[in-house]
């Protein structure tokens, strides 16, 4: 499933309400304790882990080409073809998505086991990470090769194809949200609500005055895969809610937990969710509008070559696939960026609610230290693949942004609604 114009208007507002927290005394110039101290293993992580972005992606699109050129997309459907058109896509998705995750498990493991382990960033043995990968493989198999088999309906059906593709998309990316974080993250993982009551008490009053009632906070056992930390915001409607990993409550201070989650609280009221949706629909309609035409143009001259007997045939899938994965690729600039727009958006907000500009700043510090990640990125390699702004911009915008004590008003946050 890809990850999904743009304007976010941010309103002029009344500066901080009283019932903002008292601002924090001003961190001191130069501060060690908000510099991050980078060794030679971050910047060799850093660079093993953006060598594997470039290199796996290229590899991955690699391995749809095999697939095609080398008949086995073809073997694949006549081992499976059956009277219900349905059932062979599903079932060709299904043998397909088995070949690849076998012709890609060496880059797999490398960069989803051995890496974490060779960093100490991971105490997962290697039998409860091949659990978690068949677990990832047959819901993928699930979901995936029904909306497979909904695409080649629609190649076989519309002649526009392109647009039922993308139509179907949208109600699909909407369920996706409900139903993941529901259904799909506990078969990896256990989430239950927030147990400290003195925390869940600080963050509901926090939740509060960002103008969020009913707010829940879950906490999930991450440590179970990764000892690196996180927090996020995911779902919709009844799915919806605030997830703290157990590595986060266990390394941060009460403080820099607060921080974190009015950050993710900013994603929740400005509607973060919502927007991202919408620019999902946007990007998919892109990708599906180029796809049809790039499809159709390769299938009438290359088709014959793969066996490839139609355009709805499952043989075809890969073709598709590869497509899908350039496009995207290539748009991944435009996506990141807007992700990173966002994500500078919900520390305004978090700092606006706060005025813990010092926790805020410590927490990014943690953060940069305990996955061993290079603050300071590469600027070609930050604009292409980084959903966050980096971490040493986001640390200096942090310890700077204090309006308040200028009596300016707030960019983001409202006030109160109490």
């Amino acid at each position: 499933m890809a990850v999904f114009g743009v304007a976010l208007a941010a309103a002029a507002q009344s500066g901080g309400g009283s019932s903002a927290q008292p601002p924090q005394p001003p961190a001191p110039e130069g501060d060690k304790r908000f510099e991050v101290k980078v060794t030679p293993e971050m910047r060799e992580h850093s660079r093993i882990l953006d060598t594997l972005y470039f290199a796996g992606t290229g590899y991955s699109l690699l391995v749809l080409v095999v697939v095609l050129a080398s008949g086995l997309s073809r073997r694949m459907r006549d081992a499976v073809r059956t009277r219900w058109r349905f059932l062979t896509a599903f079932l060709f998705f299904a043998l397909f998505s088995v070949a690849t995750e076998v012709l890609e498990f060496p880059l797999t493991y490398y960069g989803d086991f051995h890496v974490p382990h060779r960093f100490n960033l991971s105490d997962q043995s290697l039998a409860s990470w091949f659990g978690d990968l068949g677990k990832a493989l047959a819901v993928n198999i699930i979901i995936g090769g029904a909306i497979a088999a909904l695409a080649l309906l629609a190649i076989r059906k519309v002649r526009r194809w392109w647009i039922a593709v993308w139509l179907g998309s949208i109600p699909l990316m909407i369920l996706g949200m409900v139903v993941f974080p529901i259904f799909i993250d506990p078969l990896f993982n256990k989430f239950e609500p927030l147990k400290d009551p003195v925390l869940r008490q600080a963050l509901l009053d926090e939740a509060s005055r960002a103008g969020i009632d009913g707010s829940r906070v879950f906490q999930v056992n991450k440590s179970k895969q990764t000892k690196t930390m996180n927090a996020y915001v995911a779902g919709i409607g009844p799915s919806n809610r605030i997830v703290l990993w157990d590595t986060t409550l266990q390394k941060m201070t009460r403080d820099e937990i607060l921080a974190v989650m009015a950050h993710e609280m900013g994603h929740y009221v400005m509607k973060h969710i919502w927007k991202g949706l919408a620019f999902g629909v946007l990007v998919s309609l892109v990708i599906c509008f180029l796809a049809q035409g790039i499809f159709e143009s390769g299938i009438r001259r290359w088709g014959g070559a793969w066996g490839v007997e139609e355009l709805s045939d499952p043989a075809a899938l890969p073709w598709l696939l590869l497509i899908v994965g350039v496009i995207g690729f290539i748009l991944s600039p435009a996506v990141n960026g807007y992700s990173r727009h966002v994500e500078h958006q919900a520390d305004v907000f978090g700092l606006e609610l706060t005025h813990m500009n010092a926790p805020t700043a410590s927490a990014f510090v943690k953060f940069a230290e305990d996955s061993k990640v290079d603050p300071t990125p590469n600027a070609f390699i930050e604009f292409w693949r980084y959903s966050h702004p980096s971490l040493a911009k986001r640390i200096h915008f942090i310890l700077g942004y204090k309006p308040w004590e200028e009596g300016k008003a707030n960019e983001l946050w409202k006030g109160s609604k109490s």
